[in-house]
Protein backbone atom coordinates (compact mmCIF):
# COMPACT_ATOMS: atom_id res chain seq x y z
CA UNK A 1 0.00 0.00 0.00
CA UNK A 2 1.36 3.68 -0.67
CA UNK A 3 1.64 5.99 2.10
CA UNK A 4 -0.26 9.07 1.98
CA UNK A 5 -1.08 11.91 3.82
CA UNK A 6 -4.18 14.10 4.55
CA UNK A 7 -3.73 17.67 5.32
CA UNK A 8 -5.69 17.38 8.39
CA UNK A 9 -2.83 15.82 10.05
CA UNK A 10 0.00 18.19 8.51
CA UNK A 11 -2.37 21.30 9.01
CA UNK A 12 -0.44 23.26 6.02
CA UNK A 13 -1.95 26.57 5.43
CA UNK A 14 -1.56 26.69 1.91
CA UNK A 15 -1.46 23.68 -0.54
CA UNK A 16 2.44 24.19 -1.61
CA UNK A 17 2.90 24.36 2.21
CA UNK A 18 1.35 20.96 2.24
CA UNK A 19 3.32 19.00 -1.23
CA UNK A 20 6.88 20.62 0.22
CA UNK A 21 5.34 18.97 4.04
CA UNK A 22 4.21 15.78 2.39
CA UNK A 23 7.34 15.07 0.43
CA UNK A 24 9.70 16.25 2.64
CA UNK A 25 9.04 13.42 5.17
CA UNK A 26 8.89 10.98 2.88
CA UNK A 27 4.88 10.46 1.31
CA UNK A 28 4.49 9.05 -2.13
CA UNK A 29 0.43 10.47 -2.39
CA UNK A 30 -1.43 13.19 -0.97
CA UNK A 31 -5.03 13.47 -0.74
CA UNK A 32 -6.49 16.83 -1.48
CA UNK A 33 -9.79 18.17 -2.34
CA UNK A 34 -10.46 19.86 -5.71
CA UNK A 35 -10.79 22.71 -5.02
CA UNK A 36 -7.54 22.87 -3.63
CA UNK A 37 -6.01 21.96 -7.19
CA UNK A 38 -8.27 24.41 -9.03
CA UNK A 39 -6.84 27.85 -6.53
CA UNK A 40 -3.24 26.25 -7.23
CA UNK A 41 -4.21 26.24 -11.16
CA UNK A 42 -5.70 29.85 -10.85
CA UNK A 43 -3.16 31.30 -9.57
CA UNK A 44 -0.38 29.46 -11.42
CA UNK A 45 -1.60 27.10 -14.66
CA UNK A 46 -2.41 23.48 -14.77
CA UNK A 47 1.24 22.54 -16.42
CA UNK A 48 2.74 24.29 -13.16
CA UNK A 49 0.19 22.07 -10.68
CA UNK A 50 2.01 18.99 -12.94
CA UNK A 51 5.23 20.05 -12.39
CA UNK A 52 5.07 20.70 -8.82
CA UNK A 53 3.80 17.69 -8.32
CA UNK A 54 6.01 15.82 -10.58
CA UNK A 55 8.97 17.48 -9.04
CA UNK A 56 8.07 16.55 -5.67
CA UNK A 57 6.91 12.94 -6.29
CA UNK A 58 3.54 12.66 -5.40
CA UNK A 59 0.12 11.14 -6.64
CA UNK A 60 -3.10 12.05 -5.97
CA UNK A 61 -4.13 9.39 -3.91
CA UNK A 62 -8.06 10.77 -3.99
CA UNK A 63 -10.09 13.51 -4.22
CA UNK A 64 -13.06 15.30 -2.13
CA UNK A 65 -16.23 14.97 -4.18
CA UNK A 66 -17.14 18.79 -5.49
CA UNK A 67 -20.94 18.29 -5.08
CA UNK A 68 -22.60 20.04 -2.16
CA UNK A 69 -25.10 16.67 -2.77
CA UNK A 70 -26.59 17.26 0.38
CA UNK A 71 -27.59 20.97 0.13
CA UNK A 72 -30.83 22.60 -1.78
CA UNK A 73 -31.78 21.32 -4.73
CA UNK A 74 -30.93 24.55 -6.34
CA UNK A 75 -26.99 24.14 -5.24
CA UNK A 76 -27.18 20.52 -5.87
CA UNK A 77 -28.28 21.40 -9.79
CA UNK A 78 -25.68 24.06 -10.24
CA UNK A 79 -23.09 22.01 -9.27
CA UNK A 80 -23.85 18.97 -10.73
CA UNK A 81 -24.02 21.26 -14.34
CA UNK A 82 -20.20 21.95 -13.37
CA UNK A 83 -19.75 18.70 -12.56
CA UNK A 84 -18.07 17.21 -16.11
CA UNK A 85 -16.11 20.25 -16.76
CA UNK A 86 -14.40 20.10 -13.17
CA UNK A 87 -13.80 16.03 -13.86
CA UNK A 88 -11.88 17.21 -16.97
CA UNK A 89 -8.87 18.20 -14.52
CA UNK A 90 -9.22 15.07 -13.02
CA UNK A 91 -8.56 13.42 -15.90
CA UNK A 92 -5.54 15.31 -16.00
CA UNK A 93 -4.29 14.85 -12.96
CA UNK A 94 -4.41 10.90 -13.37
CA UNK A 95 -7.12 11.62 -10.34
CA UNK A 96 -9.44 8.99 -10.48
CA UNK A 97 -10.70 8.57 -7.55
CA UNK A 98 -13.50 10.76 -5.68
CA UNK A 99 -14.71 10.61 -1.92
CA UNK A 100 -17.56 12.06 0.27
CA UNK A 101 -19.03 11.22 3.73
CA UNK A 102 -22.22 10.48 4.86
CA UNK A 103 -24.00 11.74 8.37
CA UNK A 104 -24.50 9.43 10.50
CA UNK A 105 -27.44 11.27 11.68
CA UNK A 106 -30.56 12.97 10.14
CA UNK A 107 -33.48 15.45 10.60
CA UNK A 108 -35.27 12.49 7.87
CA UNK A 109 -36.17 9.08 9.16
CA UNK A 110 -33.84 6.33 8.07
CA UNK A 111 -36.24 5.56 4.65
CA UNK A 112 -36.88 9.27 4.02
CA UNK A 113 -32.92 9.43 4.43
CA UNK A 114 -31.33 6.93 2.39
CA UNK A 115 -33.91 7.63 -0.61
CA UNK A 116 -32.36 11.17 -0.50
CA UNK A 117 -29.01 9.50 -0.43
CA UNK A 118 -29.45 7.03 -3.20
CA UNK A 119 -31.44 9.83 -5.61
CA UNK A 120 -28.37 12.25 -4.95
CA UNK A 121 -25.79 9.68 -4.89
CA UNK A 122 -27.13 8.00 -8.12
CA UNK A 123 -27.18 10.80 -9.94
CA UNK A 124 -23.23 11.71 -8.94
CA UNK A 125 -22.09 8.36 -9.41
CA UNK A 126 -23.43 7.89 -13.20
CA UNK A 127 -21.27 11.19 -14.10
CA UNK A 128 -18.66 9.93 -11.96
CA UNK A 129 -19.02 6.79 -14.03
CA UNK A 130 -18.95 8.05 -17.55
CA UNK A 131 -16.09 10.08 -16.61
CA UNK A 132 -13.55 7.30 -15.64
CA UNK A 133 -13.81 8.44 -11.73
CA UNK A 134 -14.68 5.69 -9.29
CA UNK A 135 -16.66 7.34 -5.91
CA UNK A 136 -16.11 5.86 -2.77
CA UNK A 137 -18.36 6.95 0.37
CA UNK A 138 -17.47 6.82 3.92
CA UNK A 139 -19.54 5.88 7.06
CA UNK A 140 -18.89 7.61 10.22
CA UNK A 141 -19.17 5.56 13.17
CA UNK A 142 -19.16 8.62 16.24
CA UNK A 143 -22.28 10.36 16.02
CA UNK A 144 -21.12 13.54 18.28
CA UNK A 145 -20.50 16.08 15.56
CA UNK A 146 -24.17 16.13 14.43
CA UNK A 147 -25.61 14.88 17.76
CA UNK A 148 -28.77 17.30 17.44
CA UNK A 149 -30.58 15.32 14.48
CA UNK A 150 -32.69 13.41 15.42
CA UNK A 151 -32.51 10.25 13.18
CA UNK A 152 -30.01 8.07 13.26
CA UNK A 153 -28.60 7.01 10.02
CA UNK A 154 -25.80 4.79 8.45
CA UNK A 155 -22.67 4.17 10.57
CA UNK A 156 -22.01 1.17 9.86
CA UNK A 157 -20.11 -0.77 7.39
CA UNK A 158 -22.94 -3.20 6.33
CA UNK A 159 -24.97 -0.48 6.40
CA UNK A 160 -23.05 1.60 3.64
CA UNK A 161 -22.58 -1.49 1.62
CA UNK A 162 -26.63 -1.49 1.20
CA UNK A 163 -26.52 1.59 0.15
CA UNK A 164 -23.92 1.19 -2.06
CA UNK A 165 -26.02 -2.18 -3.26
CA UNK A 166 -28.76 0.26 -4.62
CA UNK A 167 -27.17 2.77 -6.52
CA UNK A 168 -27.15 2.42 -10.22
CA UNK A 169 -23.58 2.15 -10.94
CA UNK A 170 -20.76 0.00 -10.43
CA UNK A 171 -18.25 2.22 -10.01
CA UNK A 172 -19.14 3.26 -6.29
CA UNK A 173 -17.11 1.50 -3.50
CA UNK A 174 -16.16 2.29 0.22
CA UNK A 175 -13.58 5.13 1.83
CA UNK A 176 -12.59 2.94 4.60
CA UNK A 177 -11.49 4.43 7.69
CA UNK A 178 -10.00 2.52 10.64
CA UNK A 179 -12.03 4.89 13.11
CA UNK A 180 -15.06 4.36 11.84
CA UNK A 181 -14.33 0.63 11.31
CA UNK A 182 -13.12 0.50 14.86
CA UNK A 183 -16.52 2.67 16.16
CA UNK A 184 -18.71 1.00 14.03
CA UNK A 185 -17.65 -2.68 15.54
CA UNK A 186 -16.68 -4.02 11.69
CA UNK A 187 -14.86 -7.55 11.77
CA UNK A 188 -11.90 -8.43 10.18
CA UNK A 189 -13.81 -11.16 8.22
CA UNK A 190 -15.89 -8.68 7.04
CA UNK A 191 -13.05 -6.50 5.95
CA UNK A 192 -11.41 -9.12 3.97
CA UNK A 193 -14.13 -10.70 2.45
CA UNK A 194 -14.66 -6.87 0.22
CA UNK A 195 -13.73 -7.21 -2.80
CA UNK A 196 -10.97 -5.27 -3.49
CA UNK A 197 -12.80 -3.30 -6.22
CA UNK A 198 -15.10 -2.37 -3.25
CA UNK A 199 -12.15 0.10 -1.75
CA UNK A 200 -11.66 2.99 -3.00
CA UNK A 201 -9.64 4.76 -0.33
CA UNK A 202 -8.47 3.53 2.87
CA UNK A 203 -8.00 5.93 5.77
CA UNK A 204 -5.99 5.37 8.70
CA UNK A 205 -6.06 7.04 12.60
CA UNK A 206 -6.33 5.67 15.95
CA UNK A 207 -8.56 6.19 19.18
CA UNK A 208 -7.72 7.20 22.54
CA UNK A 209 -7.45 4.43 25.05
CA UNK A 210 -9.70 3.71 27.97
CA UNK A 211 -12.83 5.23 26.28
CA UNK A 212 -15.61 2.94 24.85
CA UNK A 213 -16.24 3.00 21.54
CA UNK A 214 -19.84 4.17 21.55
CA UNK A 215 -18.49 7.54 23.49
CA UNK A 216 -15.46 8.43 21.07
CA UNK A 217 -15.01 11.71 19.49
CA UNK A 218 -15.43 12.16 15.56
CA UNK A 219 -12.78 14.84 15.24
CA UNK A 220 -10.36 13.73 18.67
CA UNK A 221 -7.85 10.87 17.19
CA UNK A 222 -4.17 9.80 17.46
CA UNK A 223 -1.68 8.93 15.17
CA UNK A 224 -1.85 5.61 13.99
CA UNK A 225 -0.04 2.87 16.50
CA UNK A 226 -0.47 5.34 19.45
CA UNK A 227 -3.85 4.48 20.37
CA UNK A 228 -6.30 1.49 20.73
CA UNK A 229 -7.43 0.40 17.82
CA UNK A 230 -5.99 -3.63 16.69
CA UNK A 231 -4.33 -1.65 13.46
CA UNK A 232 -1.79 -4.51 12.19
CA UNK A 233 -4.71 -6.93 11.89
CA UNK A 234 -7.19 -4.33 10.15
CA UNK A 235 -4.70 -3.43 7.93
CA UNK A 236 -4.07 -7.17 7.14
CA UNK A 237 -7.43 -7.77 6.87
CA UNK A 238 -7.52 -5.02 3.80
CA UNK A 239 -4.18 -5.88 2.19
CA UNK A 240 -6.16 -9.77 1.98
CA UNK A 241 -8.69 -8.04 -0.08
CA UNK A 242 -5.95 -7.64 -2.77
CA UNK A 243 -6.04 -3.29 -2.44
CA UNK A 244 -2.51 -2.01 -2.67
CA UNK A 245 -3.72 1.89 -3.26
CA UNK A 246 -3.47 4.75 -0.65
CA UNK A 247 -3.32 4.36 2.55
CA UNK A 248 -3.80 7.83 3.72
CA UNK A 249 -3.09 9.67 7.57
CA UNK A 250 -6.56 11.59 8.07
CA UNK A 251 -5.91 12.63 11.88
CA UNK A 252 -7.63 15.23 13.78
CA UNK A 253 -5.20 16.21 16.82
CA UNK A 254 -4.56 19.43 17.96
CA UNK A 255 -1.22 18.71 19.11
CA UNK A 256 -0.03 17.10 16.37
CA UNK A 257 -0.83 20.26 14.53
CA UNK A 258 0.80 22.12 16.36
CA UNK A 259 4.47 20.94 15.72
CA UNK A 260 4.30 22.49 12.20
CA UNK A 261 3.71 20.64 9.07
CA UNK A 262 6.85 19.39 8.44
CA UNK A 263 6.78 17.87 11.65
CA UNK A 264 3.36 16.83 11.63
CA UNK A 265 4.19 14.78 8.03
CA UNK A 266 7.52 13.45 9.28
CA UNK A 267 6.09 12.33 12.75
CA UNK A 268 2.72 10.90 11.14
CA UNK A 269 5.00 9.12 8.80
CA UNK A 270 6.96 7.27 11.25
CA UNK A 271 4.45 6.07 12.61
CA UNK A 272 2.76 4.96 9.45
CA UNK A 273 5.91 3.18 8.15
CA UNK A 274 6.00 1.23 11.45
CA UNK A 275 2.22 -0.59 10.60
CA UNK A 276 3.36 -0.76 7.04
CA UNK A 277 6.45 -2.62 7.48
CA UNK A 278 5.10 -5.58 9.66
CA UNK A 279 2.45 -6.48 7.52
Amino acid sequence: MIPCLNNATSGAASFEGFVAAAAGAGFEAIEVGLGNLEGYIAAHSRQALQSLLADNGLKLGSGGLPVNWQGTEEQFGTDMEALPGRLELCRDLGLTRLCTWIPPRWELPYSEAFAFCRERLGAVATVLQENGIRFGLEFVGPQDNVIGRRYKFINTLAEVLHLIDKLPSDNVGVMLDSYHLYVGEATLSEIASLPESMIVQFHINDAYPGIPRAELKDLKRLLPGYGTIPLVPMLQAVADTGYDWTVSIETFNEEVKALGPAEAAKTAKAALDALLQVL
